[in-house]
Order: structure tokens, then sequence, then C-alpha cells
């Protein structure tokens, strides 16, 4: 008779071990690359949102009479030699849509725009947003080494170039929880 002999099948436990171990350096690998992809995507769905609330914003704008937005740039005025801007710093919004500041002209200016309080302070998703309207005057008078009249110079009867930025509240300033867009409110005699 053949006696036969007994084999051992199987892993052994330092096979096991080893399996074990490169499989978990794999699977981190592949978790610290999903929750990048993660947070990249919640990144890109708030600047999505940014974006979309400075084209309401400038549609908005665009939309008011052209003598009223004159009217409150030319009386808010340049401040340390920067462009005059529309927004809700050292404002609240109260009942009806309206808006109260500090400074009771700017209070007064403002409440001529409809829902003003409501466009500069949007809420989405529970977060909110800080919304900036400035008046380029760059854009406007034109280049100062041009003595010439130039085409902005002829148009700023007719159109008020402006840029609508967009900011996270509470946020970190960086580029990622901002950004912008521009456009011009035009007069109603060429719209």
């Amino acid at each position: 008779m053949n006696r036969r002999e007994p084999r051992e099948e199987g892993f052994t436990l330092i096979e096991v071990l080893a399996a074990t171990v490169i499989l978990s350096v794999a699977s981190m690998a592949m978790m610290a690359f999903f929750i990048n992809a993660m947070s990249y995507n919640k990144g890109n769905q708030n600047k999505t949102v940014m974006v979309n609330l400075a084209r309401n914003a400038l549609f908005y704008m665009e939309k008011q009479n052209f003598n009223q937005v004159e009217k409150y740039f030319s009386q808010i005025g340049e401040s340390d030699g920067k462009d005059p801007i529309m927004t809700m710093e050292n404002c609240i919004t109260i009942s009806n849509n309206g808006v109260s500041c500090h400074l009771p002209l700017k209070s007064e200016l403002l409440n001529g725009f409809s829902g003003i309080g409501n466009v500069l302070r949007p809420s989405v998703n529970g977060k909110e947003y800080d919304i900036t309207i400035t008046y380029q005057t760059d854009l406007e008078k034109g280049r100062a080494d041009d003595p010439s009249p130039t085409t902005e110079d002829r148009m700023s009867k007719y159109l008020i170039p402006i840029r609508v930025s967009v900011k996270t509240l509470g946020a970190v300033e960086s580029l990622r929880n901002q950004t912008y867009v521009e456009g011009y409110v035009t007069n109603e005699k060429i719209r």
C-alpha cells in the first residue's frame, strides 16, 4: 500500500499578515485620494454658487435706473483713492427689504434700490455671502497717458462700469473663497 504524506494546504500566518499590510496601505492611499476629491468638489460647488450670485447681482444692477446708480456712486464718492463701492458693510437689513446703515446718506441711497439688502447679503444653503459692487473709475476716465478723448470718456454718459465681487462671510481670505464679474449699467436711452 502506498502511504500518502499529509500535505498542508493554505496560507501561513506570515503570508496573511503581509497581504493585510499591503491591502491596508493601498486602501489608505485610495482613501486620501477620495478625501481630496470630496474637498475639491465642495470648493467647486461653493465657487459655482458665488459665480451665480455675482451674475445675479450684476443682472440686478443692469436693470436699475441709470440716474439712480450714478447718483449713488457720485454721492458716496471715492475714499482713500479707492473706487466708490456699494456694500452692506456697517448696514443691516430691516423689514420689507429696507436697509439701515450707520451713515444716514448711505441708508437713504441704498433704500432707493428695491430689495438691495437681499442682493448684497444673500444666504444660500446656510452660508452667508458678502457682495460688493465697485464703480470702476479707471475704465470710465480712460488712460491718463492718452490726452485725446477716449471711447470710455464718450460713453460715460451712457455706461457705468461696475465690478461685482462675492466672498464667503467668515471664511479665510483666499482666491478660492471669492470671485467677481464685470459689466455695465446702461442708460435707458440706449437699452
